[in-house]
């Protein structure tokens, strides 16, 4: 074995130790973080969770904007509510 074909042997099990290290890294750390698993399952029911409430939904309630909902833009400009519509 030359010494260029050595080189690049050590390159490889470098990149190959240094990549299983970042991967158990990784793995430890994801485990640390969140512990338990999430259900992405929405058909399932929610034992901690509030039961879903039956009948009619209620009209949505349009109300104008008060006075303290008002702001001046930055760069100056016409009162804006916080989504930036004219009060």
């Amino acid at each position: 074995m030359n010494n260029r074909q050595r080189q690049l042997l050590v390159a490889f099990l470098a990149s190959m130790g240094l990549g299983l290290l970042g991967g158990l890294a990784f793995n430890f750390t994801s485990q640390l973080i969140r512990p338990g698993k999430i259900d992405l399952d929405p058909t399932s029911p929610d034992p901690n969770g509030r039961p879903a409430l039956k009948g009619p939904q209620l009209p949505e309630q349009k109300r104008a904007p008060s006075d303290s909902d008002c702001v001046v833009p930055p760069g100056g400009g016409p009162l804006v509510t916080k989504d930036f519509k004219p009060c």
